[in-house]
């Protein structure tokens, strides 16, 4: 049996051999495979760098070079493919199961969870084969779905004690399935107040609240919040489009004011002073006030303040732009959407700095 060390290189082993499995075996049948933990032939201590490497870096070729600096010798095509068996086995021992520690739990603490999506070019062949033979795809824009899970402390600043949980999924009923089997595994129910921010996207407000209910946290805990610059962007919006109606000077004055009703929590009174501005109908305009309207018990800021709770989405926005963006919406970059699904987990735990974690527990 061959065994890829630390370094690269390859080791030959004297490894007792399953030739004829009784049924219903589902082990490796070199015995030593499955005791060492490896993954194809890789050691632990290969798959850690490489899957490290390969997901901390913008790319395969970047993370190929680092290895190479540090002593690793491997081909780019193994990086490659080392790092994505080690997203199918992470996947298939369960992302929550890997990412918790045993003694991790959220009983007791102001947690915040917070919901946004990205981008991401995938490929999908189509049947079709160019004069040359290869096969051709579409490369489709997809909108992979990011949560993060975070606690604050009572200042109302992220809590730097516990570390951040990250989860991805194209499909909304496989993410919201994610983020209930962590939310399960950290006792959510025994949470101190839940505050669940996003901007204004159904998906987020017609699922998760339900799923936090199901869970056993009691409605009282939880604390809605629409993100303040989503929310400031429509009144901005709704101000320009008076141009024919109000002078500039009138303009200036009515959003100083309608900021001051926004962050005092008066959304529904922004939207029930423009109504007398656009008297006829205005498609547009009846979009921005009906989404003040609809959002003002998500939009009480100063409630927010004064409990020391978030009034952005900022922690979200920036692991999309972490986890995805800067990694997996390079130019010309097309993905497998199953693969690339399973990525996006090893670059969150890179990047929640729960790699350690991760390693510990699936070569346990």
């Amino acid at each position: 049996m061959q065994v890829r060390l630390s370094t690269g290189s390859h080791a030959e082993v004297c490894s007792p051999y399953v030739k004829v499995p009784a049924p219903g075996y589902n082990q490796k049948r070199h015995l030593l495979s499955g005791h060492w933990n490896l993954i194809g032939s890789a050691s632990p201590a290969l798959y850690d760098k490489v899957g490290f490497c390969a997901a901390l870096c913008p790319s395969y070729d970047t993370g190929h070079e680092l290895l190479t600096k540090f002593g690793v010798q491997l081909g780019l095509s193994s990086v490659r493919e080392i790092s994505n068996r080690l997203a199918q086995a992470c996947h298939a021992a369960g992302e929550a199961e890997l990412s918790i520690q045993s003694d991790e739990s959220l009983a007791g603490k102001r947690v915040v969870i917070a919901l946004d999506g990205g981008r991401t070019r995938t490929r999908e062949y189509n049947g079709k084969y160019t004069e040359e033979g290869y096969g051709q795809y579409d490369t489709a824009w997809r909108e992979p779905k990011l949560f993060v899970i975070d606690t604050l402390d009572e200042e109302g600043r992220l809590d730097r004690r516990t570390l951040p949980i990250y989860g991805c999924r194209f499909d909304q009923r496989h993410l919201f399935s994610l983020l209930g089997s962590y939310l399960s595994r950290l006792a959510i129910k025994e949470a101190k107040s839940v505050q669940l921010l996003g901007d204004g996207a159904p998906w987020i407000w017609n699922n998760v609240p339900a799923l936090l209910k199901s869970l056993g946290v009691s409605e009282d805990k939880i604390i809605e919040t629409l993100d303040a610059y989503h929310g400031t962007e429509y009144v901005h919006k709704i101000v320009e489009m008076m141009n024919s109606r109000v002078s500039e000077k009138e303009k200036t004055s009515l959003l100083k004011r309608f900021l001051n009703w926004f962050w005092d929590g008066q959304a529904g009174k922004i939207a029930q002073y423009c109504r007398k501005i656009f008297k006829y109908s205005n498609e547009l305009a009846d979009r921005y006030m009906a989404y003040l309207e609809k959002h003002e018990n998500r939009m009480q800021y100063a409630d927010c303040k004064e409990h020391n709770l978030m009034c952005g989405s900022g922690i979200v926005e920036s692991g999309v732009r972490r986890i995805i963006n800067l990694r997996f919406k390079n130019t010309s970059a097309f993905w497998d959407a199953q693969t690339v699904e399973k990525l996006y987990f090893l670059r969150a735990a890179v990047l929640s700095k729960r790699w350690d974690i991760v390693i510990q527990n699936l070569a346990r």
